[in-house]
């Protein structure tokens, strides 16, 4: 039998675990949510899935860009985008470069991390002006997710709303912040048929039983720990597969790797 301390540290570990799960069935249904992205056919049928999906979290636009090489400048003609803001500000955005004072835009060059826009970000003179612009046309509040490709390629995705800036806002962003990483990732992996950069089939890869597994609990939305303790193995040795299956997948993060998994038919989000 186990002592009080030992039953008390086994029920903590069982209270984590259960609300891993909890969280790891929202992270599924993320998943099953998103998957079409990988089966449309038409750059039409697919962007307007996504603003669905953006209006769904309560942004009314979404912008998307993707400059698929890395030896390229750094200018709106050379990257993949699609958008619904008005045409009137983003002729307006693209014939002033204004990517080039845009502190959503230098965020996702130099981080990974999302970030939910705030008045502070655009304090300074010219952003400031830009943003005080962009208010005009809807665009005061949002949330901006960096795309970084194992190739090099560099991307923006952001979710705005015309409501002000306020708690509400962030705790709102910050509650669907998981999601929309997840969503971000899909549009990525479904973009790249669209860029020409195709993914590998998936006679070209070769992942091993173990592997697999690995991918398919980090589907359901387990951690390294709770995967490692499923297959009774280390935390360590979880984080090893993985570093492989992202070589493999020529992928940057664990979430991009499973969903290249579900674009190859490796795992299956049911």
């Amino acid at each position: 039998m186990l002592d009080g301390a030992k039953t008390c540290k086994v029920r903590w570990h069982f209270s984590i675990f259960c609300q891993r799960g909890l969280r790891g069935e929202l992270f599924m249904k993320s998943i099953e949510r998103f998957t079409d992205l990988l089966c449309l056919g038409t750059v039409e049928d697919w962007r307007n899935r996504i603003f669905r999906l953006g209006r769904d979290f309560g942004y009314e636009q979404t912008r998307l860009a993707i400059l698929p090489d890395p030896n390229a400048p750094m200018e709106a003609e050379y990257a993949f985008q699609h958008s619904n803001y008005s045409s009137d500000w983003l002729n307006k955005y693209t014939a002033e470069k204004m990517h080039h004072i845009d502190p959503t835009f230098a965020h996702c060059i130099s981080k990974s991390i999302p970030q939910i826009w705030s008045p502070e970000i655009f304090a300074s003179l010219k952003p400031k002006e830009m943003y005080e612009e962009a208010c005009v046309y809807g665009i005061r509040s949002g949330v901006t997710f960096p795309i970084h490709g194992a190739r090099g390629e560099l991307g923006i995705v952001c979710f705005v709303s015309d409501v002000k800036p306020s708690r509400h806002f962030q705790r709102e962003a910050i509650h669907h912040l998981p999601e929309l990483s997840c969503l971000r990732d899909f549009i990525f992996e479904s973009a790249l048929q669209f860029i020409g950069h195709e993914c590998q089939t998936k006679i070209n890869i070769h992942i091993t039983r173990r592997e697999l597994e690995c991918l398919k609990w980090s589907a359901t939305g387990k951690n390294s720990w709770e995967i490692g303790y499923l297959l009774n193995c280390s935390e360590a040795t979880v984080n090893f597969h993985f570093s492989n299956i992202r070589r493999k997948f020529n992928t940057t993060s664990r979430q991009q790797a499973v969903v290249r998994a579900i674009n190859l038919g490796l795992i299956h989000p049911s």
